[in-house]
């Protein structure tokens, strides 16, 4: 696996054919106005030429904090632009119809917090800690992530988050936050792994699935079952005609 690190400190991993993955690390921080416009310009480009390449079936997005942190939050806002990028990431990544996964080695809040809510499935380190600032929210700087977490958590649980309790990551496995806990440093391992797995059924059977989960979302009992009637008949038409007539 080789990785080939960014100026704007991101960094993508290239695989080979066979594994049909792509890895994308980027350096987040709780505040938008904290994450560099480079970074969020090169994580978007990456994300975008990944779900282009037909070679590639899932994404892994590895959250870290900064090399170098920025002391404390700046007191002026991020600019529109940075704003509307950080935004165009995680729409990409919340309608993607590739699977997306997170892995989180590092805790977690606001803004970066958004990003990993944004993926299919996140895989945590048992010692990360998740969070999100009141004054963060209000000011606008957290790109919606008591909002993802509202449709990701338990209500008492999405509530307590967004009002500025903690959550560990044994807690947020045990709400079905998480689809896997690893050991510490170990998260990127294991989402990577879990990946693979996935990236094992052909794409366009994937995409099929993404899009059911998004549909289910929302749909009744009732609707599911009609979809799924449908897909079976298109199925059974479908093996009809390929039989050639003795």
């Amino acid at each position: 696996m080789n990785t080939t690190p960014e100026s704007t400190g991101a960094q993508r991993d290239e695989h080979p054919v066979e594994d049909p993955i792509s890895v994308l690390e980027l350096p987040v921080a709780a505040d938008a106005a904290q994450i560099p416009a480079s970074a969020l310009a090169a994580a978007i480009e990456a994300l975008s030429t990944a779900l282009r390449d037909p070679d590639i079936r899932v994404l892994v997005l590895v959250l870290r904090p900064p090399r170098q942190p920025e002391p404390d939050a700046p007191a002026h806002a991020p600019p529109a632009q940075q704003v509307d990028a950080l935004h165009d990431w995680l729409l990409a990544l919340w309608e993607s119809d590739k699977p997306t996964l997170a892995a989180l080695d590092s805790d977690l809040g606001g803004a970066g917090l958004a990003l990993a809510l944004a993926c299919d499935l996140l895989v945590a380190a048992r010692d990360v800690r998740l969070r999100l600032s009141p004054d963060l929210q209000a000011a606008g700087r957290v790109a919606a992530a008591s909002w993802l977490a509202a449709r990701r958590l338990p209500s008492p649980q999405a509530a307590a988050l967004a009002l500025g309790c903690e959550l560990d990551a044994p807690r947020a496995h045990a709400f079905g936050l998480l689809a896997e806990l690893a050991e510490p440093g170990l998260a990127r391992e294991r989402a990577v792994q879990l990946a693979s797995r996935i990236a094992r059924a052909p794409g366009p059977l994937l995409a099929a699935v993404k899009q059911q989960l998004t549909q289910g979302a929302t749909q009744s009992l009732a609707q599911a079952l009609a979809d799924e009637r449908a897909r079976c008949l298109r199925g059974s038409a479908s093996r009809s005609a390929k039989v050639e007539p003795q």
